[in-house]
């Protein structure tokens, strides 16, 4: 996750894109506080591993009585991108099995 929010458009790889720390705590759960708030306020969590815009997210859906799915969409249109985080549960999924984010050393 990065630690730094980037503008859109600058050079970041796309492991390093995804949620911003500041709404994930150490157990990788979203801080649902936080979340709520970016909600209210419809500013932005993360940045597109896709294409490097922003995420703006999505009133949690309860599932049970016990677990909330979350969700955060790029702001860019469905026909050019449209990428959606999930944290299931609240929990986010660090890192990519994906090849082509992987750096040549973590191969």
């Amino acid at each position: 996750m990065p630690t730094q929010e980037t503008l859109p458009g600058t050079a970041q790889p796309a492991r390093d894109r995804g949620l911003w720390a500041r709404f994930v705590d150490a157990d990788g759960l979203i801080i649902h506080s936080l979340w709520m708030r970016a909600c209210a306020e419809q500013t932005y969590v993360g940045t597109c591993r896709r294409c490097g815009d922003h995420l703006r997210p999505e009133r949690p859906m309860q599932v049970t009585a016990t677990r909330q799915d979350y969700e955060a969409r790029c702001v860019r249109p469905i026909g050019t991108c449209g990428w959606t985080c999930n944290a299931p549960g609240g929990r986010v999924f660090r890192g990519s099995s994906r090849d082509r984010e992987r750096t040549k050393g973590d191969r």
